[in-house]
């Protein structure tokens, strides 16, 4: 039974259950492969922050992986609303997880992918993340695009899950990811960036990251704001050499970065061009909840 109140909740193909109580048929493409496509969003004063470009980037991983979402924004938006409201968290972390459904065999083939979609909504309390990272940049690469794109907000996320043990295991935080030529690309779950001589730097798309909602976000601010930014490629010198580095992700917004490779940076603090940009950004992010994001999804709920 589904009561007010409850902290962990899920829908599951537009049913509310309590997420312990919830669970997806053996046949599900998305638990056999990996076959799924997700997004992490979160509230800001109870308002579901940055959904549409959220949901766009869900449409665009559907595209990669080949199949079509079989649900309009109304009927999504009107699915997360109820599942957020019966949680009744301060404020929620949510996540959208999009199966290809059941097949008719465990067998790869699309062929035998006979659906339809499987659609899951989590809702939990936003989670309190640590204040900074200890980065370590590790020897696993980053998926090469040709292979499976970053771009693709994919459940298959060995990837990641790999990096990050390897990166704890060396008493990192998080890792942080090259590609074949050495380049950066980012970390488990952020995007990242420099700062150096007033400058800030973060990989273009082209090196095969995920096209971070909170890092073009972040690019526009700055960019509105008069500040020096550009996508460039960067090397692990550039990082080790670097006068700060943060992350960027949508529960964190922003993290900066203390360590790499067990070695401070400056004095192993967070840098004060960082801890403004936390501050003012974080403002600007919530008068956008409040003042686009909210009023919107209410109003295309109502429609739905």
């Amino acid at each position: 039974m589904i009561t007010l109140g409850m902290t962990n909740l899920c829908n599951i193909d537009g049913v509310l259950k309590a997420e312990a109580e919830a669970s997806v048929p053996i046949l599900d493409r998305g638990f056999l492969f990996g076959d799924s496509i997700y997004e992490v969003m979160r509230t800001r004063a109870g308002f579901m922050f940055g959904w549409r470009e959220h949901l766009l980037r869900l449409t665009k991983s559907a595209e990669g992986l080949g199949f079509e979402l079989d649900l309009d924004t109304a009927t999504i938006l009107q699915r997360i609303g109820a599942t957020v409201q019966a949680a009744g968290n301060p404020e929620s972390y949510v996540r959208i997880i999009v199966t290809r459904g059941s097949g008719s065999a465990p067998n790869i083939d699309v062929a035998y992918a006979t659906g339809p979609l499987r659609w899951v909504v989590m809702v939990r309390p936003l989670p309190t993340l640590a204040p900074s990272a200890r980065l370590q940049i590790i020897d696993r690469l980053r998926n090469d695009r040709r292979a499976l794109d970053p771009a693709v907000k994919s459940g298959n996320y060995l990837n990641n899950v790999l990096g990050l043990a390897e990166a704890k295991a060396q008493g990192a935080t998080d890792c942080l990811f090259l590609d074949a030529q050495g380049k950066v690309t980012e970390a488990s779950t952020s995007n990242v960036f420099t700062v150096r001589k007033g400058k800030l730097c973060t990989p273009p798309l082209q090196v095969g990251i995920l096209a971070g909602i909170t890092r073009a976000l972040l690019l526009d601010f700055c960019r509105t704001n008069g500040d020096e930014v550009a996508e460039v490629d960067l090397t692990a010198d550039d990082l080790l050499t670097a006068d700060e580095v943060f992350l960027s992700s949508s529960l964190r917004d922003i993290g900066p970065v203390t360590h790499i490779n067990g070695k401070p940076i400056r004095d192993g603090l967070p840098g004060p061009r960082t801890q403004r940009l936390l501050t003012s950004f974080a403002a600007f992010c919530d008068r956008r909840a409040q003042t686009l994001d909210g009023p919107e999804m209410a109003r295309l709920r109502l429609r739905g």
